[in-house]
């Protein structure tokens, strides 16, 4: 009589273990492939952002293969992704254990890379283009692979005397931690021969992003660059900035209204901070 007590109360606790278990749609990739996709996807990231200015049409190949080795697409990523910020418990378990792993193997694993096929990725002309090459989704923690993001874009001919730069990105931060601090500083920059044009915000609270600036400079421009860091000084590693719809619009017109609240600075630079 004992055993079958026994046996029941077993029962009983099982049952009440899997009903409190949080239900995850089968669309949606389990822990270990999202840390394994993950792993591949900030790496992939963190390389092509440090490429040689001449190589970085072939960034879009680094993301690609993240996809790729891992057999997923980017449909079945963005709903997990969703999945996982609406479930911030089960995100930070998973950066948790990704943050420290990318802190310890981010050298070595840098070498996988070395055999990626190389694709063109090319900037189009036309009164309105986005000129954003990065994926248009991204995710920083604080770890020191992991925390900033950021883009350049040499100038051409089909830049013109007059155009509106506009950033757009929606942030949200995810963390179980109430005294993480939410803060990301962002940046938008127009360089030329001897000085930079910036519009920068910080965000601190999920939600849209808006920079934007106008080619005014009588000296042609020399390039557009960027960034986002996810300033954090606590190095929590259960906090994530999810960064999504991100784009990089190019207007010929001018007429482009600037809706965004931003700090536009203007100051002089030396050939070598170019």
């Amino acid at each position: 009589m004992l055993r079958v007590d026994i046996l029941l109360a077993s029962l009983m606790l099982l049952t009440l273990f899997t009903g409190c278990r949080l239900k995850r749609p089968d669309d949606v990739l389990s822990p270990k492939k999202m840390e394994r996709f993950l792993y591949d996807y900030h790496l992939a990231q963190a390389i092509s952002q440090d490429l040689p200015k001449e190589d970085k049409y072939t960034t879009s190949a680094y993301i690609d293969w993240a996809y790729d080795k891992n057999g997923i697409t980017k449909e079945q990523f963005n709903t997990s992704l969703i999945w996982y910020t609406r479930n911030p418990k089960e995100f930070t378990k998973i950066y948790k254990r990704l943050s420290n792993r990318v802190d310890d193997e981010y050298k070595i694993a840098n070498k996988t890379l070395s055999k990626i096929e190389k694709k063109l990725v090319t900037i189009q002309s036309g009164d309105s283009i986005d000129m954003w090459y990065l994926e248009k989704n991204a995710l920083l923690n604080t770890s020191v692979y992991m925390n900033r993001l950021t883009y350049k874009i040499l100038s051409d001919t089909t830049f013109h005397l007059g155009d509106t730069i506009c950033l757009n990105m929606s942030g949200t931060f995810v963390s179980t931690d109430s005294d993480v601090p939410q803060r990301a500083y962002i940046t938008l920059s127009a360089y030329y021969r001897d000085s930079v044009s910036t519009a920068d915000t910080m965000l601190l609270s999920s939600g849209p992003v808006n920079l934007s600036l106008v080619l005014d400079d009588e000296t042609a421009l020399y390039s557009l660059s960027g960034s986002v860091n996810y300033l954090d000084s606590t190095d929590n590693r259960n906090s994530i900035l999810v960064l999504s719809g991100m784009e990089l619009m190019r207007y010929h017109d001018n007429s482009v209204a600037d809706t965004a609240k931003v700090s536009l600075s203007r100051s002089k630079l030396s050939p070598a901070e170019l």
